[in-house]
């Protein structure tokens, strides 16, 4: 493959800010306006972060009918589509599986509020998919802020207790259950919580 089929894709997981609740946790701390804000401030930076001719971004956008706007919000992907239907695991299995039959030779999934989730990090994690089935960056919170694989493993994200802090433990069951070999990179902090919003800004990942 030459070009950009030949790079990784990213699945870039984003709800539009000006469409239903964001950041519930937050808000109850901050407010809904204040909560909108500052996801799409976080949103815009690891947009940003991912910018990188290395990869091709995909923009999968949340509600549907926001698919346009979201293009003008976030813009430079590759493909913008809206996501499916369905729980979270049913949303990424979605996404590989068009990655994959689009021919991308890796595919890798993150969300919008991690912004330690930058290129560099999804190369390292392309890279160590090389000898690893699964790469995984742990998020503090108990889940993952990023998931890539070569090859589509979706029983990865069957039953899995999403929004949870046992997500990055059940599925590392489900890698040991499945044989699967994978690899983990070191955690980053995504925002859910006013703490969180607080060491973000401390460790200038995030503007105040």
């Amino acid at each position: 493959m030459t070009g950009a089929a030949a790079r990784p894709v990213v699945l870039v997981l984003a709800r539009h800010f000006a469409r239903g609740p964001v950041k519930t946790r937050l808000a109850a701390d901050i407010g809904a306006d204040a909560a909108r804000a500052a996801y799409r401030r976080v949103a815009e930076a690891v947009w940003t972060g991912l910018a990188d001719p290395r990869i091709t971004r995909w923009l999968l956008v949340e509600p549907a009918d926001a698919v346009a706007e979201a293009s003008d919000w976030l813009p430079g992907a590759g493909r913008v589509q809206a996501q499916v239907p369905g729980d979270l695991g049913e949303r990424l299995a979605a996404g590989f599986r068009a990655a994959f039959a689009a021919g991308a030779p890796a595919a890798l999934a993150v969300g919008t509020d991690a912004p330690a989730v930058t290129a560099e990090l999804v190369l390292s994690a392309a890279q160590a998919l090389q000898q690893h089935d699964v790469a995984m960056v742990p998020s503090l919170d108990g889940g993952y802020a990023l998931i890539g694989m070569q090859r589509a493993h979706l029983e990865l994200f069957r039953d899995i207790p999403w929004s949870s802090a046992t997500v990055l433990a059940s599925t590392r069951a489900r890698l040991r259950a499945a044989g699967l070999r994978w690899s983990e990179l070191a955690p980053v902090r995504d925002l859910d919580t006013l703490e969180d919003l607080r060491a973000l800004q401390a460790e200038g990942l995030l503007p105040a």
